[in-house]
């Protein structure tokens, strides 16, 4: 059941997101976002559409990836557009993400537009759309059809996790460069539905980050900030600093972080390169933030972590917008159930 809004908090959370005042801070618009995404509605999807005509790559991908996650398949030819990406607007990144949100919406309608693009010169592009394939093509097979969602995870995922039970197992066919991408997507995930209280998952995880897909490696920290375990700090914090990395990983790496709010176990932290200055993990974000030579992604990523930080350590209760509850707002991986709880609250 989708919350019950007003037409003026409507009209303000269409206002924030489009930063129609030309001035609202990237931070208060990704919330906007997320309170617009547990509302759904058709009209949801035309305002998060109009998004996209940003500038900012970050805020597209994270529109793209809204409108994956809402159900709602109105939004597949705003994704379509993106993928094609006539007019040169979007950048791999955004692209890779319409491609993901339309595997996540999986109309088998997409299938030849995502087959076409098996072949595009974008390495992440191209590898998005052979793992969105192979979750259309399971959805609507008989065990796609039968198969139960995961109530600990209520996002759509890229792959469905696999039915392996052991994690060094699971953890060997994550890291077997000669399965299909699909299936090593589908033992990542495996590896997440163990939480994020299992050390040995969550190690297993990270040991994905020395693949040589930054596709692959991006998911990894998607994951982390699903799980928000102290555990993935240490390897949250390299990939954020490795200024060789790909501005794709990074990006969810400062996201993961951001959620999970904490400066870890201390016992974890690798004193070689991951000794944390005063002020912790966020002291990083917030240098990452300001930093003008660091990637643009990566620099908004931090800004929008450190928000996200804050919120998570906040005791105090502030709403954005009038009648929303804060926490309608906390980060880029709470899920919409939580986001509609607080707002019937």
């Amino acid at each position: 059941m989708s919350p019950t809004v007003t037409p003026a908090q409507m009209t303000a959370m269409r206002e924030t997101l489009l930063n129609t005042s030309g001035s609202t801070p990237l931070h208060e618009r990704f919330r906007a976002l997320f309170m617009l995404k547990a509302i759904g509605s058709d009209e949801v999807v035309k305002i998060v559409s109009d998004g996209l005509a940003d500038p900012s790559p970050l805020l597209k991908h994270e529109l793209a990836y809204v409108l994956g996650q809402m159900r709602n398949p109105l939004a597949i030819p705003t994704l379509e557009a993106v993928l094609i990406n006539e007019q040169g607007a979007h950048c791999s990144m955004v692209r890779h993400e319409a491609a993901e949100a339309l595997g996540a919406l999986s109309s088998q309608s997409s299938l030849p537009l995502l087959r076409k693009y098996l072949d595009d010169p974008a390495r992440e592009v191209r590898e998005t759309c052979e793992v969105a394939v192979g979750k259309i093509e399971w959805d609507w097979s008989e065990e796609g059809k039968a198969r139960k969602a995961n109530p600990n995870f209520p996002t759509i995922d890229p792959a469905p996790s696999s039915s392996s039970t052991s994690i060094p197992s699971i953890r060997a066919e994550m890291l077997n460069r000669k399965l299909p991408l699909f299936e090593r997507y589908r033992a990542m995930f495996a590896l997440r539905d163990f939480g994020g209280a299992s050390r040995e998952a969550v190690l297993a995880l990270a040991d994905g980050f020395g693949d040589e897909s930054a596709l692959f490696r991006h998911e990894i920290a998607y994951i982390f900030g699903q799980l928000s375990s102290p555990h993935s700090i240490p390897s949250l914090l390299h990939v954020l600093c490795n200024q060789s990395e790909d501005d794709m990983v990074r990006h969810e790496a400062a996201e993961a972080l951001g959620g999970i709010a904490s400066d870890g176990i201390d016992d974890e932290m690798d004193a070689a390169d991951s000794k944390l200055p005063d002020g912790g993990v966020l002291a990083i974000l917030r240098e990452w933030a300001v930093k003008m030579d660091a990637p643009l992604v990566v620099r908004e990523s931090c800004q929008v972590a450190v928000d996200m930080w804050e919120y998570e350590n906040s005791t105090e209760q502030f709403n954005p917008l009038d009648g929303v509850e804060k926490a309608y707002t906390t980060g880029m991986e709470r899920s919409a159930a939580n986001a509609l709880a607080a707002v019937a609250a």
